[in-house]
């Protein structure tokens, strides 16, 4: 609120959604992947991978950590991560229904699964190689190359997704369309509502250019009725 001498400004806000930038949604995903990192790395220090066991144990754990952060606390956020929340999106249904766990698993499966799982599978198999087989030349030559497949794969999934949705009339992923969902930005409005005093004119005095006088108006409409 603005106080001033011959001005007083009453602000009021409501908040609209509206198209958000491409920019704002993928520095969204990018701290939701940071923060969901966060435990697995702490489990690679505690737990390190030196065989298959290791490897059978991290590997699940970090798959319920994102099941749980990309998944099952979303449900209970309105379909929201705390990345969406703080760049200040929002998930929503065309029909603002609530969003079921079912369409956020499907929705995450198509950013998010689907590369992780192939890259899961390439570090599975790379696992077996290397705990079940000599460190010789050509079980290393296979592992690099069995390894390069997955991050390149991974690299071309995630290029594709922003490509699709920046390419698409109005930005929207594939599976946003077919489950009828959008996020949007919330975009905060400031209504200012301003209250003038009057002020007499230093020359003009109250005789203001564009001021009219309504008793004036009157008084010549009853002198031209008689």
């Amino acid at each position: 609120m603005i106080n001033q001498e011959n001005q007083k400004d009453e602000r009021d806000s409501f908040r609209n959604l509206v198209k958000p930038h491409l920019g704002r949604i993928f520095f969204a995903r990018f701290f939701d992947i940071i923060l969901c990192s966060i435990p697995t790395l702490l489990l690679s220090f505690l737990n390190p991978i030196h065989d298959l066991k290791s490897l059978l144990i991290n590997i699940p754990i970090s798959q319920i950590v994102l099941f749980f952060y990309f998944v099952f606390l979303p449900y209970f956020c309105k379909g929201n991560t705390l990345g969406k929340l703080i760049f200040n999106l929002r998930l929503k249904k065309s029909n603002y229904e609530k969003i079921k766990m079912s369409e956020i698993f499907f929705r995450e499966l198509y950013f998010l699964y689907i590369p992780l799982f192939f890259l899961l599978i390439i570090q599975i198999i790379m696992g077996i190689i290397l705990f079940t087989s000599p460190r010789d030349s050509n079980n290393m030559i296979i592992l690099k190359i069995i390894n390069n497949i997955g991050y390149a794969f991974l690299a071309m999934w995630f290029m594709y997704i922003p490509l699709t949705i920046y390419l698409q009339k109005d930005n929207i992923s594939a599976i946003d369309l077919k489950l009828k969902t959008r996020v949007y930005y919330l975009e905060k409005i400031i209504i200012i509502e301003k209250n003038e005093q009057e002020f007499d004119h230093v020359h003009l005095q109250k005789n203001k250019p564009g001021k009219i006088n309504l008793e004036e108006i009157k008084k010549i409409i009853g002198e031209e009725d008689e």
